[in-house]
């Protein structure tokens, strides 16, 4: 009989411990470095669409070297420095996503260009994903006359960039690419 209400006992609280739901600690408000999370061995995956014939081509980021909050992004023979900083991620010494994350903030590039935040929706679907949290920046330059649009995804990095300019001849050349996949390298090291 005691043996009995004891195996009731462990049954009841096992079942009651089964049954407890898991809280995810809560997220604080996103920040600029959120949306472009770099760690070693993350990599990402993009079709691209050329504008050119219809092509289709894919592309390959991946972080293939990490000095504390720098890293070296590899695509094709392509090397680019990345810096995480509190204000922002740099490319090359220059911001792709600077604080404060807000619609309407806006900062200069090079080339007398200008970047600003257009959009920050609450989910975006690329290639059948839905992505949460959500970025839009664009980035103009008269210099180059490129305009670029970035969707960046927090936790996940850019799931969609529209890059449009007008070739010497008149015709309007765009190029679009959309994540395909991505991995998160080594979870072991802080996103910070």
């Amino acid at each position: 009989m005691i043996a009995r209400r004891a195996l009731l006992l462990i049954a009841v609280g096992a079942l009651g411990c089964a049954t407890a739901p898991v809280v995810a600690p809560p997220r604080g408000p996103a920040r600029a470095v959120d949306f472009f999370p770099m760690r070693a061995g993350m990599a990402w995956s993009y079709d691209t669409e050329t504008g050119i014939g219809g092509d289709t081509v894919l592309n390959v980021l991946a972080v293939e070297g990490v000095d504390g909050d720098a890293f070296i992004v590899r695509s094709g023979s392509r090397r680019e420095r990345y810096e995480r900083r509190p204000e922002g991620v740099l490319r090359e010494g220059e911001y792709i996503l600077r604080e404060p994350l807000r619609v309407g903030a806006s900062w200069e590039s090079s080339g007398g260009g200008r970047v600003e935040v257009r959009s920050i929706e609450a989910s975006r679907t690329v290639n059948g994903q839905l992505y949460r949290e959500v970025v839009e920046v664009h980035r103009s330059s008269p210099q180059s006359r490129i305009e670029t649009t970035t969707w960046y995804a927090r936790d996940v990095g850019a799931i969609e960039i529209l890059g449009e300019t007008v070739s010497s001849i008149g015709g309007r050349l765009r190029v679009r690419s959309t994540l395909r996949g991505y991995t998160r390298g080594d979870d072991t090291e802080s996103t910070r």
